[in-house]
């Protein structure tokens, strides 16, 4: 989930909170993510994303599901002795390779993914320009994590 939230005339972050960015959920533009290695945009693949707006919170707002599908089995790939999902996968992947945890217990140096997944977002037409707060927010599926980040951005 992305969300916004402006950023106050003081200039402090401090007194940003959740309820503000919920305000103003971003909606995604295109049916499709992105995965990139590196810098270089000629390794960008897409592929059709999956999105719900259904049992959300804030109501309305839009949730993507990871791309990238664990192994099909108990630790999801974590305790196999390499990287292949050797049993198959738990959902299909969007392009090859693109698989499992992308790190093993066994050798948590030599990740396999290493490249970023993208979004195209939609700014709401009606929203002030200004200094603004982006927040990213990943739910785990598998466990009950909350991952969480922030970029200072300016709409013009």
């Amino acid at each position: 989930s992305y969300r916004l939230c402006k950023l106050p005339s003081s200039g402090n972050k401090k007194s940003l909170t959740e309820q503000c960015f919920q305000k103003i959920p971003l909606k995604f533009a295109s049916e499709n993510q992105w995965i990139q290695y590196g810098n270089d945009k000629s390794t960008r693949i897409n592929f059709k994303a999956n999105y719900t707006d259904v049992g959300t919170t804030p109501r309305g707002s839009q949730w993507a599901k990871n791309p990238i599908p664990a192994c099909n089995t108990v630790d999801g790939g974590f305790l196999q002795l390499d990287h292949d999902c050797h049993t198959g996968t738990q959902f299909p992947p969007p392009a090859p390779g693109l698989e499992g945890f992308g790190d093993n217990i066994f050798n948590p140096i030599d990740s396999t993914l290493q490249f970023s997944i993208g979004d195209y977002l939609q700014v709401p037409k009606d929203i002030p320009a200004g200094k603004y707060v982006l927040s990213w927010r990943w739910d785990c599926e598998q466990t009950p994590q909350v991952w969480a980040t922030c970029a200072n951005i300016k709409i013009v």
